[in-house]
Parts: structure tokens; sequence; C-alpha cells
């Protein structure tokens, strides 16, 4: 039987449902779970921690129940070493993605397996009730996966828009009801747990980088491409976020370069003008077709704009990618890849060398990246993820 969110002690911070965990604990739970299930003299090795150290933290976590500890096992010439993994069950972590026609929820375990989605779109996209939505979806997710509900850690909420203060986000007109609130205090009050509120474009970043391309890449760019335009940076393997949590606010480089700024909504003007009628960008996405009449000037019209922003993408973070996503269909990703160009100019040689530049790909998760995304962040406070 499952509980309601706002039953006693779902009020929790994630620091207190990890309370005890030490910093070197943190960092085996992060080592496991990137691994998989692995021996206790593997990760002596790739943690660079004590025999013992390893011993202590692995027994603590299994006694707290976030790790399992199997049998021994024989590894080359020395001793069996008993292998370790992370306890799915543990916890979990909830996300909600909102754009201006579409909101949808993700249920991830605690080694960050995605176990349930669900769209939770309405109309008007009014925010109570989506996140009563969000609240069946959890009790019923969290139920149908065996995950106790009060081992819910918190929930990412992943909003298209840009941050006025940490807690308030300013969206376009279609999502006035999610505009300039504390969504942290509404929606943690509503859920009955604690909420990490990120903008669209940080959240896929993260998503990207959890089960695409970005797993590939400690540096990279993830464009995200939707009824707006924005970035999410990712240095290090860590979100980039800035002062105020706008870092990759991008298209104001549009603007001051007196450039077009390219979206899916400017593409679907295009595409009305050539006689393809789609209904809302949820209908493009759905029936998409790379012979579209329209799609070629659509580039052509904004090709400077992407090869600008991929050069001061460049020149400004020294990244390995730049990842093309959001709710760009990937055909559309990958002509959008092959329409952006390095101008001689914008790359001087010394010595007959010049910079390496960034490899411009398609995102592996243009559809479901933001969700997911906003899903690992109560992982990502919780323990090195």
């Amino acid at each position: 039987m499952t509980t309601s969110a706002s039953s006693a002690g779902q009020a929790r911070t994630i620091d207190d449902v990890m309370a005890g965990v030490t910093g070197r604990e943190r960092q085996i739970l992060s080592a496991v779970r990137q691994a998989g299930p692995i021996s206790r003299s593997r990760l002596i090795r790739d943690t660079g921690l004590s025999g013992t150290a390893i011993f202590r933290g692995t027994e603590d976590l299994a006694a707290r129940g976030l790790i399992v500890i199997g049998d021994p096992v024989a590894e080359g010439r020395g001793q069996p070493s008993a292998i370790v993994q992370i306890r799915a069950e543990a916890m979990a972590s909830a996300g909600l993605s909102v754009m201006t026609d579409r909101a949808e929820a993700v249920l991830v375990d605690f080694t960050g397996r995605v176990r349930a989605m669900r769209d939770l779109s309405i109309p008007g996209m009014a925010r109570d009730a989506i996140l009563d939505g969000l609240v069946q979806f959890i009790d019923e997710e969290m139920a149908a996966a065996d995950i106790a509900r009060n081992r819910l850690l918190g929930v990412g909420l992943a909003v298209a828009g840009f941050f006025v203060e940490r807690t308030m986000v300013n969206p376009g007109s279609e999502l006035d009801d999610w505009a300039l609130v504390d969504l942290e205090r509404l929606a943690g009050a509503r859920l009955g747990a604690p909420v990490i509120v990120e903008n669209l474009a940080s959240a896929s970043a993260l998503g990207e980088r959890l089960l695409g391309a970005g797993a590939r890449y400690a540096n990279y760019a993830y464009i995200d491409i939707a009824a707006g335009f924005g970035a999410g940076i990712v240095i290090g393997g860590e979100l980039v976020r800035g002062g105020h949590g706008n870092a990759g606010e991008v298209t104001g480089l549009f603007k001051l370069a007196g450039l077009p700024t390219p979206n899916l909504a400017s593409l679907r003007t295009t595409l009305a003008e050539h006689g393809v009628q789609t209904g809302s960008i949820a209908d493009f996405v759905s029936r998409y077709d790379d012979r579209w009449p329209g799609i070629e000037q659509w580039l052509a019209e904004h090709a400077a704009s992407f090869s600008l922003l991929a050069a001061s993408l460049h020149y400004v973070l020294d990244c390995d990618a730049i990842i093309i996503g959001g709710r760009t269909p990937r055909g559309l990703a990958e002509r959008i890849v092959g329409a952006i160009r390095w101008p001689e100019a914008t790359r001087p040689a010394r010595r007959g060398r010049s910079t390496a530049l960034p490899v411009i790909i398609a995102a592996e998760l243009p559809a479901e990246a933001a969700t997911i995304g906003a899903g690992v962040l109560p992982l990502r406070r919780s323990y090195v993820f």
C-alpha cells in the first residue's frame, strides 16, 4: 500500500536522508555506480583509497542498505574479493520537465536507471494539476518498482525559461502559471519532498551526460532547440550554472550580431509557408519528415547563427563537443551539424597549427534528455553522480 505525498517524514531534506554518509563513502558510492558490480580490490585501485577504508566504507554503506555485498570472486593471483553493487531499490528520485506544450515525468532508481516515464501534458499547462499528476505518478510507479515511498530522495523540476532568482523562473507566456513564483517551496509543499529547480537546457545537458553522447565527453555544450533556444554547459563533468543560474543563455549573441534566433517555432512558420501545417511542436516532432519543403530554406537562413554559436562556444569554453538536441528530431539535428561552417578567419593558425576544434554531433536523447536530467538532480546532490 502506498502512502500519500504529504505523509509524515516526507518533508525531510536530502541531507537528512543521507545523514552520516561521509565524503569518502560518497566517493565509493559514485565509483560503484559508475562501474556497476565491482570487486573491493578493484575499488581500491579505482579510488586510490586504502583497503581498510574500502572495507569499512562498504560495510557501513551495506548496513545502511545502500549497497549489496556479494560473495568473494577470485581475480588473478590475489585473494578472492567481495563484489559490491548499488542496491537499486534503496532510494529513488523523480523528475518533471515542463515545456510550453509538454510536461513529462520520470522515476529513477538509486543506480540512475529509468524505471518509468509518463506524459503529464494538459491544455493550458496548469501548475497545480500537473503537480497533482506527478504525485500520482510517483505513488504508482514507486509501488510498482517495489521502492518504499519514504525512500524518495527528492524531485528535480526543469522549466523552460531563465532564472530571476535561484528558485524562480521566467518562462514564456505559455507557462504563466509557472512564472515568478518560488517553485521549490510551492512544488515541495505539494509533493511533500525536497525539490530542486533547474532550467530546461541545463537539465537536458545532464540527461545527455547520463545516457547519451555526453557520457563520452567531459567538456561540452548541449544546444537545446525547442520553442526557444538555449544551451547547457558541462565542464570537467560538472554543470556550469553561472552566478544566477543562467549560464548558456546564448540567444543574446544572435541579437548582438543581427542574426535570427533558430528555434522550432520559426521552422514551423517556414514550413507553413511551404504548405506543411503542424498543429504544435509535439505534432511537428511526431510527424517530422526530412523531405518536407522549407527545411532547406530554414537551414540556409540560420546557418550563420549556428556557425556563430559554434565558434563562440569553441573560443570561450574550449569544449570537446557541441551537441545539438532539445526537441530537435535526429534527422534535423544532423542537418544542422552539416550546415555549420568554421570560417578560416575564426581559426588563426600559428606556425601552421591552430586550436583543436570541438566535434559537433546530434544528441542521442533528443526527446527525453531534460526529463531524465531533472530526475537525476537529487541523486547528484546526494552523492557524486
